[in-house]
């Protein structure tokens, strides 16, 4: 017997550090290309609107999708296997999006007085091309691939990098990027606006997070992703 530790077990893992890495520098290229978009399409240089929301999508989904396949390429078969969905997954996932489209209700109306829930206004016929791949960006695309990124990927490398006791540690950052990512992408037009995204997004990822550190499956938090964000698509189509 030796009280020697395993060398395997104490060895840091510079894959994973790298792994690390290579994703932050990913979501610094969405922040960076998704300014110059909302900069191309503020000078006119893209007058189509629907060519500027798939540009500005875009932006953002190419470095998360690059960072990914960095990640993934040798574990491919794992992630796959991770993606599956159960019935406990899905009541999870509803739960979760009960709660926090609750706490986004409250925030809304103690910021601002009003939910945000609502039909956007529009002068004449709406645009039906524009609202549609909008929605399929922000209802189907844009969950998978940053739950994939966000808790797939980046939550699970940095939980092996941390002790069993750090290990929340994990989820509370993974959440914390989540939500400044959206805060720097300008999902808040106003300050308080911005307060109110970072916390519902932060909720969100902690939730999210969780459930994926509980079953090592990340298709409940791709579902709750879903349903979060088509509830707000939903309440607020043009009628």
């Amino acid at each position: 017997m030796t009280t020697q530790p395993d060398a395997a077990m104490t060895e840091p893992d510079t894959s994973r550090q790298r792994d690390l890495v290579v994703m932050l520098i990913a979501l610094g290229a969405a922040v960076i290309l998704a300014r110059v978009a909302s900069s191309v399409t503020r000078s006119g240089g893209v007058p189509s609107p629907v060519l500027q929301v798939v540009l500005a999508d875009l932006a953002v989904w190419v470095p998360l999708v690059v960072g990914a396949a960095w990640v993934v390429r040798r574990s491919r078969h794992t992630l796959r296997a991770r993606l599956r969905l159960d019935l406990g997954d899905v009541v999870f996932a509803i739960g979760i999006v009960i709660v926090c489209r609750v706490l986004d209700v409250f925030l809304g109306l103690s910021f601002t007085g009003t939910t945000g829930l609502t039909p956007a206004p529009s002068l004449g016929q709406p645009d039906v091309g524009l609202l549609l791949v909008s929605a399929v960006g922000v209802v189907l695309v844009s969950p998978f691939l940053e739950e994939v990124f966000f808790r797939g990927l980046f939550q699970r490398r940095m939980a092996a990098e941390l002790t069993p006791r750090t290990r929340f540690l994990a989820v509370l950052l993974t959440a914390f990027l989540f939500a400044v990512l959206h805060v720097l992408l300008g999902a808040g037009s106003t300050q308080i606006e911005g307060f109110r995204v970072f916390f519902t997004t932060f909720a969100l990822g902690s939730l999210t997070g969780t459930l994926v550190a509980m079953t090592d499956r990340v298709g409940g938090a791709v579902l709750a992703h879903v349903l979060f964000n088509a509830v707000a698509v939903v309440a607020t189509w043009p009628r």
